[in-house]
């Protein structure tokens, strides 16, 4: 078990700072997520942690101790890369041996710590065959071997399932937090994908344009983004521009109560992932819900995706339960039960409210 901490790590290329002075401490066993698009720096803020890249400025810091000035090779780290990298004239056994030949360590020790990864893995036999014979899964699975054989201080991972069926990928994650519990060992994780990171994380780090945007749990990363880069971009979310007009926000013909910590001028933009949306009666007014037109149904297995057609407001994402009956083209009302109000830059106002007559579209 060990602890990191990026202490204003700073990257530039050129005119370009790829990692812009980033501060992030990671406890003992944690397992932690970088989120974000291509370009966000996440890959590089990895590559400083296993001395892959030299910061332009800032510190790397291992239980306390900097390891900005030692070469990847001596630094308490062992990465998993998005290609499997095993060399393909070895046998299984030789590639997961390899650092530990390195290492000098007597043949019996080799030889126990190599069955101890691959029984860790869940590939117990797998030490005579070659790569070229093993599956795109398998290989991962080795390659996370070789990494672990090592017990390093630090796992990191950049994007290791990106090559793999998506079905695969869903498995390898859930084996992947299985066996990091099980060796309890502190883990990086980069990756784009949004799901991967809400199901592996205790805490996710959302990367954008070189810094992080937002620090916390998965579940609070997806219930309360704390800015609009990360509304859009975890999870489906409508953005809608709205309007203060009294105590209301306008939408089109949809009328929001105003939270009294927004003041009413500048940009309002206000936030409702589409679960959050309701049916209502459609003889409700026009002030207290959207009519609009499904356009586009998409089922998705346990419920479906709708898009709805709101005049004056455009395209809102709504998710819809597999019991209503619903087709495209039919008329709709929507309200939203719950909402977040962004301001000038400013963290969000979550608002709740109760319909008399509406039901969740999706629950």
């Amino acid at each position: 078990m060990s602890t990191l901490d990026l202490v204003n790590l700073h990257k530039r290329f050129g005119n370009v700072d790829a990692v812009n002075h980033i501060n992030l401490s990671v406890g003992n066993g944690e397992f932690l997520c970088i989120l974000g698009p291509s370009g966000c720096g996440k890959s590089t803020a990895l590559r400083m942690i296993a001395g892959f890249e030299t910061p332009t400025s800032g510190d790397v810091r291992i239980d306390g101790a900097s390891v900005v000035e030692m070469p990847p090779n001596r630094r308490p780290t062992a990465m998993v890369f998005q290609k499997y990298t095993l060399w393909p004239h070895m046998k299984v056994y030789e590639n997961i041996a390899f650092g530990l030949h390195l290492r000098r360590l007597p043949r019996a020790e080799i030889d126990r710590k190599v069955q101890g990864a691959l029984d860790l893995v869940g590939l117990s036999s797998y030490g005579p065959r070659y790569p070229a014979q093993l599956s795109g899964g398998e290989q991962q699975r080795i390659a996370l071997a070789r990494a672990l054989v090592l017990e390093p201080k630090i796992l990191l991972l950049d994007e290791p399932f990106s090559n793999l069926d998506a079905l695969l990928r869903v498995r390898l994650r859930e084996e992947l937090r299985r066996i990091q519990r099980q060796v309890h060992i502190t883990a990086i994780f980069v990756t784009h994908d949004q799901e991967e990171a809400l199901s592996l994380a205790d805490r996710i780090a959302v990367m954008s344009k070189g810094q992080i945007e937002q620090l916390d749990k998965p579940s609070v990363i997806y219930a309360h983004p704390q800015t609009l880069f990360v509304a859009d971009f975890i999870g489906a979310m409508n953005l809608l521009q709205a309007t203060a007009s009294g105590d209301k926000l306008q939408i089109g013909t949809q009328a929001l109560p105003l939270p009294a910590a927004v003041n009413g001028s500048g940009t309002i933009t206000v936030a409702i992932r589409p679960e959050d949306l309701a049916l209502v009666p459609s003889s409700e007014t026009q002030a207290n819900a959207w009519m609009g037109t499904v356009e586009q149904l998409m089922d998705m297995g346990h419920y479906r995706k709708g898009i709805v057609n709101v005049p004056d407001v455009g395209r809102v994402k709504v998710y819809l339960s597999k019991s209503l009956s619903l087709n495209e083209n039919d008329r709709v009302a929507l309200a939203p039960v719950r909402y977040l109000v962004y301001q000038n830059g400013q963290p969000p106002v979550e608002v709740s409210r109760q319909l008399d007559r509406g039901v969740l579209a999706y629950n």
